[in-house]
């Protein structure tokens, strides 16, 4: 067989078409590694990322790339304050502050809806922003419809607003704000989605997107499944039908113990992915017997723990746990990549040693339907 592009192949691979090798899907480097691996002035680095990371994912053999997340160069994370804390661990304070949002997301809504040149607009950004992304990545790089606000909106946990104790208490004493509140979250998301078939359309990009949020710790869901299918999925499924029913491939982030969330997120048209932590209790050769909603075999984005085995282990390590992958998930759609984001610990060589072997073990590996 030729050799492909980068782009090509991942294309084929998640289309469950032949392929040279199987794909390797471009991960965030630790910063000082890709210093060292480019060449390139540390304060050049800082300044521009984006290029130092394509560069360092194209000298790797990367394929696909899913989202700009980048290194920080320090702490920047703003800790809470106590009258943020005092106030949020009042359930009444949290649920009248969501009414206001509740209130603000719907007034957005039925601007946007009535405004052909905001859509239109927005159609257009999302166009710029693929194009300009794809020009830098080059042939060799997909650039996804990635995680990103161009990207597949999907309904986010307010935790980030009002801490876990909030969030966990408007859930459990006013649920009917809580469902509001995502509803109101599935209408602004379904009309961006709309937006992105359109701009897909226009340019005739690979459906392929890239999309989740965090709903898991390492031991389960933050809130119970019984919750979710009244109050979440239900929403959910409307904020996506418009890129389910144009055929999209969805692609979720998967990280914690996921279990009991892939069957909902299977039937709302869910076609793969990405992540699983089996030291969390997820393991892929069980996710491996599901299929897609429409019999498919799913896609996987993974699933090389590097906490257990990238990070700490040896080179042989490396090579067994990327045969254990290709030895549970041997459906067409495997795309190789780590469970998590490498941390700056992990030793140089062992990131070489990923790469490398992801090339060597996933050459020859011809999955299709």
């Amino acid at each position: 067989m030729y050799h492909m592009t980068g782009r090509e192949r991942s294309i084929k691979a998640m289309n469950f078409e032949a392929t040279d090798r199987l794909p390797i899907m471009a991960n965030t480097l630790p910063a000082d590694f890709v210093i060292a691996l480019t060449g390139i002035p540390a304060e050049q680095y800082w300044a521009d990322q984006l290029t130092a990371h394509i560069q360092s994912m194209k000298m790797l053999g990367m394929d696909f790339y899913i989202q700009n997340w980048f290194p920080a160069r320090e702490q920047t994370d703003k800790p809470w304050s106590r009258g943020e804390l005092e106030r949020w661990s009042i359930v009444e304070n949290v649920a009248e502050d969501m009414e206001h949002e509740i209130a603000r997301l719907d007034r957005t809504w039925q601007t946007l809806r009535a405004d052909a040149q905001r859509r239109e607009a927005r159609i257009q950004e999302i166009c710029t922003f693929q194009t300009d992304m794809q020009r830098r990545c080059g042939e060799d790089l997909l650039w996804t419809f990635a995680m990103d606000y161009n990207g597949a909106h999907v309904l986010e946990f307010p935790y980030e607003t009002y801490g876990y104790e909030g969030f966990f208490l408007v859930c459990a004493a006013y649920p009917d704000v809580m469902d509001r509140y995502w509803a109101a979250q599935a209408r602004l998301a379904r009309w961006h989605n709309e937006c992105m078939v359109e701009a897909a359309h226009r340019l005739d990009y690979p459906k392929i997107a890239y999309l989740g949020t965090d709903m898991t710790d390492q031991r389960g869901n933050m809130v119970s499944p019984r919750f979710m299918d009244q109050h979440y999925f239900p929403h959910l499924d409307y904020a996506l039908q418009p890129l389910v029913n144009d055929g999209f491939k969805l692609v979720w982030h998967c990280d914690g113990n996921v279990n009991d969330l892939l069957g909902p997120l299977i039937s709302i048209g869910i076609n793969g992915f990405q992540g699983f932590q089996e030291e969390c209790g997820t393991r892929i050769k069980d996710v491996a017997r599901l299929r897609a909603r429409n019999g498919d075999p799913l896609i996987l984005w993974g699933s090389v723990s590097v906490i257990n085995v990238v990070e700490v282990g040896t080179e042989d390590d490396i090579r067994r746990e990327i045969q254990r992958v290709l030895d549970e998930w041997p459906h067409p759609g495997l795309c190789l990549g780590t469970s998590s984001y490498i941390p700056p610990t992990t030793p140089p060589q062992n990131i070489f040693a990923l790469y490398r072997l992801m090339h060597e073990l996933g050459t020859g590996l011809n999955r299709h339907l």
